[in-house]
């Protein structure tokens, strides 16, 4: 008899999963509502399989008397299953048909978790598992990828396994590309090209990361092969990925139809630790357990919060991997606009001033300006674009805030760039709860109003510039768009929709792959770019989303703006506009 005590575990877990002590997402509470149900069918006639404990507990101990911890602080330690992994170890194994208990219901089994959650252990041990409980005649497993050295990240793990048991080590002979186990059973690294896989028999196919599979040709010819084993197991585990449209997110939408029951499969067991994106917020900690169910164990609560705080701290890629590494959220990479190490090319971070055209007249850089306004307590920014297509283009910024929105930032994040805005000469924090319009008058023209009376103010923009227009957005920019007419500085209402950003945009991303943009290095702007979500309509056209974007956006809305105002006073011929807009949008004559 064996002790079935070690399913304990699993039934307190399922029970709090179901009872809602336990948080989790809304797939595994349905995934769980499912186990419930279908132990409740077993007494039915037409539904052909039992819940066998002795079983489930057999592989459950099996795993945790020979199996080890392979790394860290645990090596070398007993491998005792977290309560969620005996659930899971306890599903595969544990259903079987009533008539025939060496064949078990579930053969296909798609896990999706968060990274650093124990994937690649808990497969290695269920590999082991398999290789010796399951009576079959020379059995082969593999752990395949769609890269040799991904397909041999969970081998490896099984090696490690291996040879850290004193029981597994009489049983199996590890060599590099093979291990040999009981019954002449074999277990094999591929990550081969599926038209090469001829003519295996498997018993079981790990297929590691399958986010990573861009296509079903490798899955499908593994799957095929199970055909002449009784009890198979097709086996996938991975975190989420870039890829929206491949093979995971199908098998995510499939699995997710059948917990939902607008499908029907019996025979796959479906588990998706993520956050609900529609419900929950990306930094709320209180839900991070849905995507990482081995916090506390295989991964820290402080390891995730300094990981959060980095993709605060960076934003747009930065906060879009912490969504997929570590909240198992399928995003995809559309989302992400200028990539950092783009954005950061040694020829883009160059200063501004490297690609000055000066006016023949005044002598002065030629300039055009966007102005981005926002509300009164938030930043507002101002991008200069100087420069040409022969030499390049400049983008130099300025940001004007309330001292109020700083504090206000710092008292949720003290981490944040927030922290050091002081000691950045172009951003200009204004005393008390609300931007000044009056400043950034002053710094573009001169001109300002003290006690009741119109000052100037040399040090000026218009002084060092000849600036040929500002384009500004409509939305709040009454006052001071009517002083700045009045001291002579040309402005030009710029809309905001696809009509009007999609050009300018498309160029400065252009400029920037080319390494024709200088920024200076400008970190408040890096910042921006890198929070900046991209909306793109049927036609193609894109615009910047405020209301998805990471977070601030408004020096990169002011930069698209100031490209928007250079390009109003090109001076071209038009079959020149002409090569030159169908170069920026990849057409041809």
């Amino acid at each position: 008899m064996v002790n079935v005590s070690c399913l304990n575990r699993a039934w307190d877990y399922v029970e709090d999963v179901v009872e809602g002590r336990i948080l989790v997402g809304k797939y595994i509470k349905l995934a769980y509502d499912r186990f419930l149900k279908d132990l409740d069918r077993q007494d039915d006639e037409n539904f052909e399989w039992t819940f066998d404990v002795e079983i489930a507990a057999r592989y459950v101990t099996f795993i945790e008397t020979v199996c080890k911890h392979t790394r860290g602080e645990m090596a070398g330690k007993p491998f005792i299953l977290s309560p969620w992994q005996v659930a899971i170890i306890a599903q595969i194994f544990g259903w079987v048909d009533k008539k025939n208990n060496k064949r078990r219901r579930f053969t296909t089994f798609h896990l999706f978790v968060a990274r650093k959650s124990g994937k690649s252990q808990l497969a290695a041990a269920i590999i082991c598992a398999m290789a010796v409980l399951d009576i079959d005649g020379a059995p082969q497993l593999v752990t395949a990828a769609t890269k040799r050295d991904q397909a041999r990240e969970v081998f490896d793990e099984v090696a490690r396994c291996i040879r850290s048991s004193s029981a597994l080590s009489k049983r199996f002979k590890v060599h590099r590309t093979e291990i040999l186990g009981p019954r002449n059973g074999t277990i094999r690294p591929l990550s081969s090209d599926a038209n090469t896989l001829d003519g295996l028999s498997l018993n079981l196919a790990c297929v590691d990361e399958m986010h990573a599979i861009k296509d079903g040709g490798l899955y499908r010819v593994l799957a095929s092969s199970m055909g002449a084993r009784l009890s198979p197991l097709m086996m996938a585990i991975s975190t989420a990925g870039f890829v929206t449209d491949g093979l995971a997110m199908q098998f995510v939408k499939g699995g997710k139809m059948v917990m939902d029951g607008k499908a029907d499969n019996e025979r796959l067991l479906f588990l998706c630790y993520e956050i609900d994106e529609s419900e929950d917020k990306w930094d709320d900690e209180e839900v991070w357990i849905k995507a990482n169910p081995g916090i506390g164990q295989s991964i820290t609560m402080d390891y995730l919060r300094q990981q959060c705080k980095n993709a605060k701290l960076y934003g747009g890629r930065s906060i879009t991997e912490f969504m997929v590494k570590h909240l198992n959220l399928f995003v995809g990479s559309e989302a992400i606009w200028i990539d950092d190490d783009v954005w950061m090319s040694e020829s883009n971070c160059e200063e501004a001033s490297t690609c000055y055209v000066l006016d023949e007249k005044t002598q002065k850089p030629i300039a055009y300006m966007g102005l981005d306004l926002s509300a009164t307590d938030d930043i507002t920014a101002l991008a200069i674009c100087t420069g040409s297509e022969e030499v390049g283009y400049g983008i130099e910024m300025h940001y004007f805030l309330p001292q109020k929105a700083i504090d206000k930032r710092l008292e949720k994040d003290d981490s944040s760039l927030y922290s050091g805005f002081e000691d950045i000469d172009n951003v200009h924090i204004i005393p008390g709860n609300t931007v000044d319009y009056n400043a950034i008058r002053k710094l573009i023209s001169g001109h300002y109003v003290e006690n009741g009376r119109v000052q100037y103010d040399a040090d000026n923009l218009s002084e060092k510039y000849n600036i040929k227009g500002i384009a500004y957005d409509r939305w709040n920019s009454l006052s001071i768009i009517r002083d700045l007419d009045g001291d002579g500085v040309m402005c030009d209402p710029f809309g905001q929709g696809y009509a009007s950003i999609s050009f300018p945009a498309k160029l400065l991303e252009k400029l920037a792959l080319e390494g024709k943009l200088r920024h200076g290095g400008d970190e408040l702007l890096r910042w921006m770019i890198g929070n900046v979500h991209i909306q793109q309509d049927a036609s193609g056209n894109i615009k910047l989303d405020k209301s998805k974007s990471g977070d601030k956006i408004d020096g990169a809305m002011a930069a698209v703006m100031a490209i928007g105002e250079m390009l109003t006073f090109e001076e071209d011929e038009e079959e020149d506009k002409f090569e030159f807009f169908m170069a920026v949008i990849g057409g041809d004559k």
